[in-house]
Order: C-alpha cells, then sequence, then structure tokens
C-alpha cells in the first residue's frame, strides 16, 4: 500500500468541492474528472470539458468519489449521483444531507457494507456518528444533540452581547450558513426547518434503536416568526438549538420555536431549548461553531454519559473528516 495511488473523482467544486481537490492534490492522488452544474472537467480549471454533467462516465476509472454538493431539494439529486456510481461499482463519500435524510433505507446495505462514507453530514468534523456507532445499543436511553454549528455559533455570539445582525453577516462571510439566505430570519429558518430535520433523520437512522425509519421530509415545521426572534435575542445566554431523542417525552420542556414528532416509543424533540432545565445540556453546550453530541445509558443515566464535540462547520473539518472517510474505505493507513 506504500505506493498506491488512488484515483478519485469530485462532484462539486464549491466550496467543499474546491477545498477537496487541493486537499487531494496535496496527498498526490490523482483526479479523474469533476463535475460542476454546468458539466464534467479534467480539472477544477475547467478548461477541458469532458461531457454533459449528467454524463458520469469520466468518473467510470475513479476509486472513489467524493460528493461535495449542496442540498438544494430533498436529496434527489444527491441520491441519483449515489446511486450511478455505486451502480459501477464505485464507492462514495459524501457531505450532502437530503440523499441519507430521505432516502436511508435505500442506501442502508451500502451504508452498512462500507461503500458510503457519510460522517461529515452530520457533525462537520466532530465525527460523531462513529462516536455514536461504537457506542448504540439498548443502553442508551436519551440523546442530545447540538447538529447545527450555524445556530450555535449565531447564538453563542449572542450571548457575549454581539447584535444579531453582526454575527449573522459574519456567519455568512466565513461559510457557515446555508446558500442563499440573506437576511437573519431566512437565516435561521433555513438551518432549522431545513438542515436540521435532515440531520435529525440520518442521527435518528444511524442510531436506530427500534427498526424503523425516519425522513426528513415527514418532520413538521414551521417558519419562526418576528416576535420569536425577538424573545431569542432576549434570552440568548440561556437558550441554544439542541436536538432531542428520547425514550419518554418531556412534557414540561421550555422551548422556544422548533419541533416535535414521535418514531414508534421514542420522541423527538428540537428547538431553542433552556439550558438550565436539564441537567444534561450543561455537560452537552459547545462553544462557537461547535456541534456536539451527548449519549446517556441506563435509566437516568445510571450507566454514564458521555460527549464528543468538535467543529461543525467550515470547509476545512468538513474535507479533512472527508478524507478520513476515503482512506478507510480505500484501505489506507
Amino acid at each position: 500500500m506504500k505506493n498506491y495511488k488512488p484515483r478519485v473523482g469530485i462532484i462539486g467544486i464549491g466550496n467543499i468541492g474546491s477545498e477537496l481537490y487541493k486537499r487531494v492534490k496535496s496527498k498526490n492522488w490523482d483526479v479523474s474528472a469533476v463535475v460542476d452544474y454546468d458539466g464534467v472537467y479534467a480539472d477544477i480549471t475547467k478548461q477541458t470539458k469532458l461531457g454533459d454533467a449528467g454524463n458520469l462516465r469520466p468518473l467510470d476509472k475513479s476509486g472513489l468519489v467524493f460528493l461535495a454538493i449542496p442540498t438544494l431539494d430533498d436529496g434527489e439529486t444527491a441520491f441519483k449521483y449515489i446511486r450511478q456510481c455505486l451502480q459501477e461499482q464505485i464507492p462514495v463519500v459524501t457531505c450532502e444531507k437530503g440523499a441519507l435524510s430521505n432516502h436511508f433505507s435505500e442506501l442502508e446495505r451500502d451504508i452498512s457494507q462500507g461503500r458510503i462514507g457519510y460522517s461529515v453530514t452530520v457533525g462537520g468534523g466532530s465525527r460523531l456518528l462513529r462516536y455514536l456507532a461504537e457506542r448504540r445499543g439498548p443502553q442508551v436511553r436519551e440523546l442530545h444533540a447540538v447538529v447545527n454549528g450555524t445556530l450555535n455559533y449565531i447564538f453563542d455570539g449572542l450571548s457575549r452581547g454581539r447584535s444579531l445582525g453582526e454575527v449573522i453577516e459574519e456567519a455568512k462571510r466565513l461559510g457557515y450558513a446555508e446558500p442563499g439566505a440573506v437576511n437573519p430570519i431566512e437565516v435561521i429558518n433555513k438551518e432549522a426547518i431545513k438542515d436540521v430535520p435532515m440531520k435529525t433523520a440520518i442521527l435518528f437512522n444511524l442510531f436506530n434503536p427500534n427498526g424503523k425509519k425516519l425522513n426528513a421530509r415527514d418532520i413538521v415545521t414551521n417558519k419562526i416568526m418576528d416576535s420569536e426572534i425577538r424573545a431569542l435575542e432576549r434570552e440568548a445566554q440561556e437558550r441554544r438549538y439542541i436536538v432531542s431523542i428520547t425514550k419518554t417525552e418531556d412534557r414540561e420542556e421550555n422551548v422556544i420555536w422548533g419541533f416535535k414528532h414521535q418514531v414508534g416509543d421514542w420522541y423527538i424533540s428540537a428547538g431553542f431549548k433552556h439550558i438550565r432545565d436539564n441537567p444534561l445540556f450543561r455537560k452537552l453546550i459547545p462553544s462557537g461553531v461547535d456541534n456536539a453530541l451527548l449519549i446517556s445509558e441506563g435509566d437516568f443515566g445510571r450507566d454514564g454519559t458521555y460527549v464528543i464535540s468538535g467543529p461543525g462547520a467550515g470547509a476545512g473539518p468538513t474535507t479533512n473528516s472527508m478524507i478520513i472517510d476515503a482512506e478507510r474505505i480505500l484501505g489506507i493507513n
């Protein structure tokens, strides 16, 4: 393996795809082709076009494909790309959330057999999904997670006395916010209505406590109102957007906005929760753009609580984790 030189393809050459390309080339890996919205190209300069965007044939000689497109639909585009690659026996490492959150059942076998690298779909560079995979089982009674680094970054900034407009603009400039959102309400809505349900579905399905699957599109969400934004600004020091998956429903939650959903005997809730309401939240809350996952085992945490946290957004941590997934799939290191 010492002289093994992987040949990879990259679908999507935006923020993440461009960083992936640089990191792959720095490792002296070959790039068979890159796919952008307007065609397939020999490299990131797009000087040599190899075909139309829907034609993935130039990727056929790849040992692995990185899927680095944003989720602009419910994952249908990404699912099509993943399925095409797998049909050609090409494994995929993806950062796109829609496909796994709405087509998990169709992809589950390939995930379990190690043909899909998915670590960054929830938690970015923190690799919290890998941590969950090692601890999942009937002993787990509660999961609590901060899975949106952008919302955590915004409210961490507000808790330090910064203005909402200032923090939002910084999050956009740093590439933390979902594409297309402009003003603060749009940014918060896009993160919590689109991003969080997708990550919640992936988290639940990989935890898979009762064998039933959750599709993100089945989670009902509503847009945040201006009055709720104002309340959150006032209480920013006391609230964070937290997703909880529990065996018992907490009817006394002090939460602003969010959603609730039930799958079998498991209750899923998300929203801007008061961090003093649950003593576990004090162990959970990360700073800045980090994500975190808390796993509680046994009744009332009798068998212990376990926490992992790390960078949840940003091209650097995301691409680092995608490279780790690729090396694992390719048998490197």
